[in-house]
């Protein structure tokens, strides 16, 4: 069975390579726009591919449980409107998977991974529900104003 530890590492190692910051860099604290996303994205990846808790992310990244949380309130919002985010959590996300689909650094076991499919397409479902909203607001509003 694999180690989540393991997993946020690999995961940390994925970012730090399609962002262009060091490892150390990411977990720095630094409120500079590049570090922080590439911190977001470190911490939903490991939301959505390991079972580990929010105190056990947050300390990860040496940070409060309540920042974590926070990360996952801007990913809903950058995911849906930042089309650079979304394309590098997309990128970091399908470079974890076809390492693993590749099988060259770990295998996982059946419910593992059906686990881990279930706990996406829920991710998924919220993301569409979100943009429905989104849209149909910005319908709505179109209709008062015009």
């Amino acid at each position: 069975m694999e180690n989540d530890d393991e997993v946020s590492e690999v995961l940390l190692k994925i970012v730090s390579l399609k962002t262009g910051i060091e490892r150390d860099d990411i977990l720095e604290a630094n409120r500079k726009r590049k570090f922080v996303l590439a911190r977001c994205v470190y911490v939903n990846l490991m939301h959505l591919f390991t079972d580990l808790s929010e105190m056990d992310i947050s300390k990860k990244i040496q940070k409060d449980r309540a920042t974590v949380y926070h990360m996952y309130k801007i990913h809903e919002d950058l995911i849906s409107v930042d089309k650079n985010y979304r394309k590098l959590f997309e990128d970091c996300s399908d470079s974890y998977v076809a390492l693993v689909c590749t099988n060259k650094y770990l295998m996982i076991e059946p419910a593992v991974l059906m686990n881990r499919l279930q706990k996406a397409e829920r991710e998924i479902q919220k993301l569409k529900e979100l943009i429905t909203i989104k849209l149909s607001t910005t319908t709505n509003d179109e209709l008062v104003t015009g």
